[in-house]
């Protein structure tokens, strides 16, 4: 395997951002440091990352697709997604069904027990079907429902479910706990719960998250505080798409930055040109790479998760919390351990 050395970048060690750093990438280990030490070593590739962050891969925890690969139509299409990903400095990816026959969801979760093996597979994530329907945003409607027993027995048992988002309104207490205890993590979104039903809510299920805070579900308002309020007070992880399209940056800055998750909601029009997709059972269209549905809802988003991180530390001007929102953040909300900073996971950002 050939060495690389890569300096006059920036590297996060230890909850530090070090500026004018590098690392020396070989088979037998990767050593950093900062400054002009460097010059003092050889490597078969050397390379300037001045204006880069070097990192060892990030994790989106929220996408749906990406260069015409739709996780709903199934396992091939899944492989597709884990793929472009990659080639876009994502080595971890949770990837997302939107609403669909409960049956169909869970079809797709038994047949992705052969990625077990992909450590870029994390797993699945079931947004809906359990959503409500006010507050639905590009779903289909005639896939919303409120669950039966046995169809929270069903996702339960697949094995290959990380997090399902649902609306508590839709679904019963013992049903969400049957979900904690199959290690599902439960998150909260579509959902018309007002502060109250919120906070009992992630009070009752602290290791939730919010799925891509503010949208599908009702606003911040001074006599009605609304879910993102209660999931701040909380301690809950909220999830951010940082388009600047989904939640200005105002609004985006509200988050509290230690519970902070990028995610990227990507359709399968991410990577591709404008034009005429579809979102689960749904058409879409993207124009000027804003993906919509015919009554004008956002649809999704073609966002990368690379542009995430660079638009949050853009908006926050702290580039280290922006990265550790799309690596630390969601390793510490799903319970996984750091990437290994190597010559096979070795990302240049530009910042």
């Amino acid at each position: 395997m050939a060495s690389r050395l890569i300096h006059s970048t920036s590297i996060v060690h230890g909850g530090v951002l070090y500026e004018n750093a590098w690392a020396l990438l070989r088979e037998e280990g990767t050593v950093t440091g900062v400054g002009d030490e460097w010059k003092k070593h050889s490597a078969d590739e050397v390379t300037d990352g001045t204006g880069t962050l070097l990192h060892a891969g990030l994790f989106d925890t929220h996408c749906h697709g990406g260069a015409g690969f739709a996780a709903n139509r199934g396992l091939r299409d899944i492989r597709g997604i884990l793929d472009f990903n990659e080639e876009h400095h994502v080595t971890r990816t949770i990837v997302s069904l939107v609403s669909a026959d409960v049956s169909e969801m869970v079809d797709i979760a038994l047949a992705a027990r052969e990625l077990a093996e992909d450590p870029r597979f994390v797993g699945l994530h079931f947004e809906g079907p359990f959503l409500s329907y006010e507050y639905k945003g590009a779903h289909d409607p005639q896939a919303l429902k409120k669950p039966t027993d046995d169809e929270i027995a069903s996702i339960a048992g697949a094995g290959t479910v990380q997090s399902i988002t649902l609306a508590p309104e839709m679904v019963s207490r013992s049903q969400m706990e049957l979900l904690v205890s199959a290690g599902v993590t439960l998150c909260f979104g579509h959902s018309g719960a007002e502060y109250e039903q919120a906070r009992d809510f992630f009070g009752h299920f602290p290791h939730s998250v919010m799925t891509h805070t503010f949208n599908g579900m009702r606003g911040i308002h001074h006599r009605a505080p609304g879910p993102v309020l209660a999931a701040k007070e909380s301690g809950a992880f909220m999830e951010l798409i940082a388009d600047g399209i989904h939640v200005l940056p105002p609004a985006a800055l509200l988050i509290p930055q230690d519970r902070l998750i990028l995610v990227t909601d990507a359709s399968e029009a991410t990577g591709q040109p404008d034009g005429s997709y579809a979102l689960g059972g749904v058409d879409i269209a993207v124009s000027r790479g804003v993906a919509t549905t015919w009554d004008g809802s956002l649809a999704g988003s073609t966002l990368l998760l690379k542009d995430a991180v660079k638009n949050y530390a853009s908006w926050s001007g702290d580039p280290l919390a922006a990265i550790n929102a799309a690596t630390t953040n969601p390793e510490r909300a799903y319970g996984h351990k750091p990437n290994t900073l190597s010559a096979g996971n070795a990302f240049l950002l530009e910042l």
